[in-house]
């Protein structure tokens, strides 16, 4: 390996020692060898770090950071992305994993396409155990190069870029952009991809190249009644859709998706009501007050729920989900013992 790997994979992780071993193994199972492992754990108290260190023991390639002090989910991805030194970035949950072509296909999409900032793949989706269900997050192409400014769009309709371990990111640009903004809560991932797209391209294979778990602690599971995130959806276009002159392209941006919200969150704050949960309908009620374009929301309301009913009940090309292949078989740590130095510090996960 060079003394600068091409490809930095950077996983930040938390208490996740059942799960890491997966994560690693997917790593060092690579058909693409010119990496580094940087793991940044935000102060983990069961035995992630031995786990890690019995690695790192083996493989030089493979590097353990320990935070000082919690610096929270964001704050660690940021740490973890930025101890990165290749000339990509891959970004994995330590509760993912990736199929063993991900970096090479990747990596050579992005040599191929030198305008694209960022780069994501489908996801082979599975649950706690690992076992495969269905692959989602399709395009409708082997491989979609989409500029910018046209995602930029697309983000405005709602549409979103996928999730940190999809992205796989040009070191150049992530620096020039400023990195994670660490003082979201949640959606740092969505903000970073749209900042992305205002210097490049958008780059998507459908090929499925990463395993995404779905478990009760994972962020992405994370129960919405907690209000992690909905402050960050107004934020978020806030930001990006600036400067907005009166009735420019950023202004029609910013007005169709903050509608789309404000449609979206009045519709749940009748509903939550309903089922009850008075709590966390006044939060959104709060929300809405202090954020909502009520102007454009509520004769959004008007169209979207018939709107979305007519796209529910049409016929579309495109499938939103596939079925799981033969290949996408147990996580990495089920397929057998590998040899790693015995550090004597602890069991694995």
């Amino acid at each position: 390996m060079s003394r600068t790997p091409l490809i930095s994979v950077c996983v930040p992780t938390y208490n996740y020692a059942r799960f890491i071993d997966d994560c690693i193994r997917s790593v060092m199972d690579q058909t693409l060898t010119d990496w580094e492992l940087v793991i940044c754990d935000d102060c983990s108290t069961d035995h992630t770090e031995e786990v890690v260190r019995r690695y790192a023991a083996a493989d030089p390639r493979i590097r353990y950071v320990r935070n000082e002090r919690r610096l929270g989910m964001n704050g660690n991805v940021k740490r973890a992305a930025e101890t990165g030194t290749g000339r990509y970035l891959k970004m994995l949950c330590s509760d993912d994993w990736m199929a063993p072509r991900c970096l090479e296909v990747l990596s050579g999409l992005m040599e191929e396409f030198p305008s694209a900032t960022i780069a994501t793949s489908a996801v082979i989706q599975t649950n706690e155990a690992g076992v495969a269900s269905h692959v989602q997050f399709l395009f409708g192409s082997p491989v979609s190069l989409i500029r910018g400014e046209q995602m930029l769009d697309q983000m405005a309709r709602a549409e979103g870029f996928g999730g940190h371990s999809s992205f796989f990111i040009r070191a150049s640009s992530y620096r020039e952009v400023g990195g994670y903004n660490d003082t979201l809560l949640y959606a740092a991932d969505y903000d970073l991809a749209a900042r992305l797209c205002r210097v490049g391209d958008y780059l998507h294979s459908d090929a499925p190249l990463f395993y995404g778990r779905t478990q009760p602690e994972s962020s992405s599971s994370v129960n919405p009644l907690k209000l992690w995130d909905v402050q960050d959806w107004f934020e978020i276009p806030d930001a990006i859709y600036r400067p907005r002159p009166p009735f420019g392209r950023e202004w029609r941006r910013y007005q169709g998706l903050t509608a789309r919200l404000t449609a979206r969150y009045l519709a749940n704050y009748v509903l939550e009501h309903l089922r009850g949960h008075h709590t966390y309908a006044n939060a959104l009620g709060k929300l809405l007050i202090k954020h909502g374009n009520f102007a454009a929301g509520i004769p959004f309301l008007l169209v979207d729920a018939p709107s979305r009913l007519i796209r529910k009940l049409a016929t579309t090309n495109l499938p939103a989900s596939q079925p799981p292949e033969s290949w996408m078989g147990p996580p990495p740590a089920h397929r057998g013992a590998i040899a790693v130095e015995d550090s004597g510090t602890g069991g694995a996960a």
